[in-house]
């Protein structure tokens, strides 16, 4: 299949920006290599987006859920920011249709490779925010991810515990599944206060409580917090 012309590619997406330039972000490195061409591929591109992209989506969370924590907006970020959401969007709105592919990548289906679609909308990106700036690109970034970050904050709305979140983020990094112990008990019945520790693969949080749920709800959250910086 041969690459669409970029001009088209600016004229749908109402870039003004050069096609020879607009074109450096989905020149893939098998075409760069293939072609011998001096302009490289589109990865250092790919890398300046991926920063802007979670600059963007990061400064849009912070101010349009001024009342969501740390963690809600951490986990938004993640789902949006994600390699698998990137190609979907990619797809959205037809880049693979004018990636530079070499022979090779081509017959295997390049085009259809979610990384490679994914790196491409980076690398868009990258050049966006390079000819037009930060506030250009970040306006560009939110019309196309705003509906999905409002549909993970009321996920997390919905389901609004940390637990949940905690047991997603075990299984994706570790496989497993935490572990909840009851680990002190004060005070009277009416007035007890639970200490609860969770565990996942060898890191553990600990939290406080009038009861043994909340305790394990803030016990989640600490533990969760941590995980989230790995």
């Amino acid at each position: 299949m041969k690459a669409r012309p970029v001009e088209e590619l600016a004229k749908k997406l109402r870039l003004k920006i050069a096609p020879e330039v607009l074109e450096q972000a989905l020149l893939h490195s098998s075409y760069s290599n293939e072609k011998n061409d001096p302009r490289g591929s589109n990865e250092r591109l790919e890398f300046l987006g991926d920063a802007v992209i979670g600059l963007a989506v990061t400064s849009y969370l912070f101010k349009q859920y001024p009342d969501d924590d740390e963690g809600q907006l951490t986990k938004a970020k993640s789902v949006v920011v994600s390699r698998p959401m990137l190609a979907e969007k990619a797809k959205e709105i037809g880049l693979p249709l004018y990636l530079r592919l070499g022979k090779g990548e081509e017959a295997n289906h390049g085009r259809e490779r979610p990384n490679n679609m994914g790196n491409a909308f980076e690398a868009l990106m990258g050049v966006i925010f390079l000819e037009r700036g930060f506030s250009y690109a970040a306006r560009f970034i939110i019309r196309y991810l705003k509906d999905e970050i409002e549909r993970c904050m009321n996920e997390q709305s919905a389901t609004g515990d940390y637990k949940s979140l905690l047991q997603e983020t075990a299984q994706r990094l570790f496989s497993c599944r935490p572990t909840y112990t009851v680990t002190e008990t004060n005070g009277k019945a009416h007035r007890a206060q639970f200490t609860v520790t969770v565990a996942v693969a060898g890191h553990r949080g600990n939290g406080r409580g009038r009861t043994k749920k909340e305790a394990e709800q803030a016990a989640a959250k600490q533990l969760y917090l941590m995980l989230e910086e790995f």
